[in-house]
């Protein structure tokens, strides 16, 4: 009997723990509004600015979605940007400089907009955790 509460409190706090970083991570895809809302909730931007079309974008909206990432709701903003939109394009690259030319872009930046670090490309759960461990870093 104790062998089966201990594996089912293992299973719920294993369940619980995997959904804290999915804590209402809402996705943005305006980054005006984006701007905006970090600003005003004193919050890190995660900026992907990449297609529909495009594997390596579809492969981190996976990572997001799928709770991979070290992104919580308290602490970023999760914009979704289309590189082919005109105006976004000529927004992001007005703030942004960065060098590569695989999608997606990748920008983290601080609640007032200001870059603190930009990727390009393909990357799996721990480059993007390092790259997110990194940029915090810069703000503490």
């Amino acid at each position: 009997m104790k062998i089966i509460l201990v594996f089912v409190m293992i299973f719920v706090l294993g369940f619980l723990a995997a959904g804290v970083n999915a804590e209402s991570l809402s996705v943005e895809t305006d980054l005006s509004k984006a701007f905006d809302r970090a600003k005003a909730e004193n919050k890190m931007l995660f900026i992907q600015f990449g297609r529909e079309a495009c594997g390596n974008c579809q492969n981190l909206k996976t990572l997001v979605k799928g709770n991979k990432l070290d992104l919580n709701s308290k602490e970023f903003i999760y914009a979704d940007l289309n590189c082919d939109d005109s105006k976004t394009e000529q927004l992001f690259y007005s703030k942004f400089r960065g060098s590569g030319s695989t999608l997606p872009f990748v920008v983290i930046a601080d609640s007032s907009g200001k870059q603190l670090s930009f990727r390009t490309g393909y990357g799996n759960a721990e480059e993007y955790n390092k790259f997110i461990k990194e940029a915090k870093a810069k703000i503490k």
